[in-house]
């Protein structure tokens, strides 16, 4: 019996010391950022690799993050953590993707200039799935001087 192996190629993005592996895996495909005080929306991206462009924020600024994922990740135990400073100040530890494939949390940057990512990790995942799912990053900007 012949055998046929089929290799399925993937790339990587690296993030420091944590990577995201994209293709054929289920991550994030959307999110939505607003203002914490205002409600308004600062980005509203889509993403085939789970990571979002990079939104610049004042010190201390909060922010409400929406992620879609598909539906088949309906139910799903996540982590979301906060990599660089500042503090996920609601939906944060483990959560629970909605029954209509989203995530919500509020994140609150901290006064330290740079970026602060906040990464979704699927504690469950297998081999073959990535276990970061999701990266959104904030920068605040260096005071001007």
């Amino acid at each position: 019996m012949k055998k046929i192996i089929l290799s399925v190629l993937t790339t990587s993005v690296c993030f420091g010391s944590c990577c995201i592996v994209t293709g054929q895996a289920p991550v994030a495909q959307s999110d939505e950022i607003k203002d914490g005080e205002t409600q308004e929306t600062i980005q509203a991206d889509s993403s085939s690799t789970g990571s979002f462009a990079t939104v610049t924020v004042d010190a201390i600024a909060n922010s409400d993050v929406s992620l879609q994922f598909s539906a088949g990740l309906a139910s799903k135990t996540v982590a979301v953590a906060a990599l660089d400073g500042g503090m996920v100040t609601s939906g944060g530890g483990t959560s629970s993707i909605g029954a209509d494939g989203s995530l919500s949390f509020s994140f609150q940057v901290s006064d330290q200039p740079g970026v602060h990512r906040v990464v979704v990790i699927d504690p469950n995942a297998d081999g073959d799935s990535p276990k970061i799912i999701g990266i959104v990053q904030f920068e605040v900007p260096s005071p001007a001087e």
